[in-house]
């Protein structure tokens, strides 16, 4: 009798700490809830970083396994809106990487709604990384969702940003125009009706329609946000520089520079890098915690069963002592050799976790040590430095460069044993090209942007893209590719 009710006491015990150890799946879903809540009140107030803290905190207290579809949507919410915050902050793959994972999400539990505004947010991505074809088709699936469901103000802002962000990059500029002026005709107000006025600015002056553009970009500059400012200041100036109203041009000038120092303020990315650092390591801690926490609980079930287990064996061969004795033998040394593997099994547990790290460790270091080469090669050469000083920040020292053809040369043969011959290969490809297409082509080659482009060629951005376009359609004969012409040069 007492050997049963030392039993059942340990049986408790045992049970206790296991209840105690373990922490319940609503607990950590409602301090996720709350966390999300407060993340999307930040991110309404446009404190983007407070926000991503919030939303990576309830992102680590969920599940990994859950099925639960509450819990499946909350995750999907979170991954979307933090894909969103990547975005504003210029961390493109991660972005699309979490607003995919989001639909997956949200197909689980099968909310239209909610896939249908993480599509909408993967084409905004595509379009960041200028993956135009991607973004139409983004585009295209978020509208017929829309469709379906008769969502009218969703389908008001895809016409916007169809035709901001697709028609316009590949200069279908008609079928642009008709889809901005179908977003205003729905009903667009605030932030959303002044990128309307300001793409319908660009669009006409694209067609040369400089009156009706400057109507719709002097609507657009009541706008509070620096970036649509920025963008119709420098439109304008476009169209004062083709008119010959150089006075006119050099105010839109300054006060475009103005803008543009503004945007680059409310677009510091450090933050959001730190937190997504954080988060990571947040997350191999959670997952060493787990895991040690299961090991411990593995071994105290081991130990009670084996408690059990021996109590009940003395209770039922009391009588019999020999028979007793070679029986606890017997367990005994089954219960040594089940404690020597656990042992061998964490050992071998330990050892891979090593070499996982060590691994990774040595992947960084080929990576880190490639790009330090390529920069050590191509640094010396007044033309990639010059660029790099432009991409960094636009001032009046940075714009003060001459550059002769023997740097352009020394650039260019650079370009060409960093990328394996890559003129060479060009000309193979494309023989109309012109001694500065192929300059052009080594510049986005080595990654700069159109604004640096534009700057070393020492012309305005709006040439410099019809000067790709007539690149691509008449010197290349790829005027039916839907490739843009940073995508083609790169798959040389």
């Amino acid at each position: 009798m007492n050997a049963t009710v030392k039993s059942l006491i340990l049986t408790a015990l045992v049970l206790s700490v296991m209840m105690t150890a373990c922490d319940t799946s609503a607990k950590r879903y409602e301090r996720a809830h709350t966390l999300y809540e407060e993340g999307t009140e930040l991110r309404s107030q446009r404190l983007s970083e407070e926000a991503a803290e919030k939303f990576l905190q309830a992102l680590e207290l969920l599940d990994k396994d859950e099925t639960d579809p509450r819990t499946l949507l909350l995750e999907g919410q979170l991954k979307d809106n933090l894909g969103a915050m990547y975005n504003k902050h210029g961390l493109f793959e991660d972005a699309l990487a979490m607003h995919r994972e989001a639909i997956a999400c949200f197909r689980s539990v099968n909310d239209t709604t909610e896939i249908m505004t993480a599509m909408r947010n993967c084409g905004r991505v595509a379009k960041s990384m200028e993956q135009y074809t991607d973004a139409k088709r983004y585009y295209d699936t978020a509208f017929s969702m829309a469709t379906l469901i008769n969502d009218e103000a969703m389908q008001n802002d895809l016409y916007l940003e169809m035709g901001r962000d697709y028609y316009l990059p590949v200069g279908n500029f008609p079928k642009a125009i008709d889809c901005v002026t179908r977003a205003m005709e729905g009903g667009l107000e605030g932030n959303d009706l002044d990128i309307a006025q300001m793409t319908l600015g660009v669009l006409y002056y694209y067609t040369d329609d400089y009156e009706t553009a400057k109507t719709h970009l002097n609507e657009a500059l009541r706008s509070e946000r620096a970036g649509v400012r920025m963008s119709v200041y420098q439109t304008l100036y476009a169209i004062a520089y083709n008119e010959g109203n150089y006075q006119q041009a050099t105010d839109y000038q300054d006060q475009f520079t103005q803008s543009l120092l503004q945007v680059e303020k409310e677009h510091d990315s450090e933050n959001m890098q730190r937190l997504k650092a954080e988060y990571e390591l947040k997350a191999q801690k959670s997952e060493m915690e787990l895991l040690l926490r299961n090991r411990s609980l593995k071994l105290w079930l081991i130990i009670a069963a084996a408690v059990i287990m021996i109590l009940f064996i003395t209770m039922m061969v009391r009588k019999k002592v020999s028979d007793h004795k070679i029986a606890v033998a017997q367990f005994q040394s089954q219960v040594e050799r089940d404690q020597n593997r656990i042992h061998e099994l964490v050992s071998d547990m330990e050892t891979l976790i090593r070499t996982n790290d060590d691994l990774r460790r040595d992947r960084q270091t080929l990576s880190q040590k490639d790009l330090l080469m390529t920069s050590k090669i191509m640094g010396r050469n007044k033309i990639y430095a010059t660029a790099q000083g432009l991409g960094d920040q636009v001032t009046a020292d940075t714009m003060s460069f001459a550059l002769s053809d023997a740097d352009w040369a020394d650039f260019i043969s650079l370009t060409d044993l960093v990328y394996d011959g890559f003129s060479q290969r060009l000309l193979e490809l494309y023989p109309r090209l012109s001694k500065w297409d192929v300059r052009i082509c080594c510049l986005s080659k080595n990654g700069f942007s159109n604004q640096v482009i534009s700057i070393l060629l020492d012309t305005q951005t709006d040439s410099y893209y019809k000067r790709k376009t007539r690149i691509k359609q008449m010197k290349m004969d790829l005027g039916e590719d839907t490739r843009t012409f940073e995508e083609i040069v790169n798959a040389v």
